[in-house]
């Protein structure tokens, strides 16, 4: 049986434009331009597997995953461009929707990071950790600590690209036993803020982990969450702080 087109309102069309953050997925474009006063759209939803496969385009796909078994899902619609849409559609090549279904379910699973991320919180003393990461001057203090890199090698796994090893062991020499001194005094003013930090950084860190996930995506992922939790003035502060957990045991 045929399967109709699904009318869908505007909070479908806002929930799917932004998961691609208001681009075409397929060539970068605006899917918005403005015209006067007012806004216009500039896309159409595009169904990722057929709304209406012809005999040709069953055989084409036979093989391929589909993203939801009705077609009419979210998760088999992406926002395109008018001229991406056309051509995608005309004709639907195997390698095409494979591409195509490869970005919505990079945009599903970004989707669902924020979902999770706006329902995880941190205690809010960790923003006095990182503002007062922008009063040190590295020459200035010395003192690093002493870790055996071994060790902490050792909880990095292949996933890990070189430059991201690389910044973590950098943010553990440089600024570890500092962190370390601010969390002591939060914890003199307010008794085991500290401890609880660092349940919901590893709670943060399992939920990661639980969805499969490899250390490279996990440590973006914390990154990007105390980020959105803090409002730092640059995402390296961020990092900083989660490259402390790393070596903290509460993550890896």
């Amino acid at each position: 049986m045929s399967e109709s087109r699904r009318k869908y309102g505007e909070a479908d069309n806002i929930y799917l434009v932004s998961q691609v953050d208001g681009k075409c997925p397929l060539c970068g474009v605006q899917l918005f331009y403005t015209k006067g006063t007012r806004t216009q759209k500039a896309y159409e939803l595009a169904h990722i597997y057929p709304l209406h496969p012809s005999k040709q385009e069953i055989e084409e796909l036979k093989n391929e995953v589909r993203l939801h078994d009705d077609v009419n899902h979210p998760d088999n619609l992406i926002p395109l461009c008018l001229s991406c849409h056309g051509k995608f559609d005309k004709p639907r090549t195997a390698k095409e929707y494979r591409d195509l279904a490869k970005k919505k379910q990079e945009c599903i699973r970004w989707s669902r990071q924020q979902e999770i991320q706006s329902s995880y919180q941190i205690e809010g003393d960790i923003k006095r950790v990182i503002d007062r990461l922008y009063e040190l001057n590295i020459s200035d203090d010395p003192a690093s600590i002493e870790y055996d890199p071994k060790r902490l090698e050792s909880k990095l796994d292949q996933s890990m690209s070189t430059l991201s090893r690389q910044k973590i062991k950098n943010n553990v020499a440089n600024y570890f036993q500092y962190i370390k001194s601010v969390l002591a005094e939060v914890d003199r003013e307010n008794p085991n803020a500290s401890e609880l930090i660092c349940v919901q950084v590893k709670a943060y860190y399992i939920k990661q982990k639980s969805l499969g996930l490899d250390q490279q995506d996990i440590y973006g992922n914390i990154v990007n969450w105390i980020y959105a939790k803090t409002n730092p003035r640059t995402i390296d502060s961020s990092e900083i702080v989660t490259s402390f957990f790393i070596q903290n045991c509460e993550v890896f």
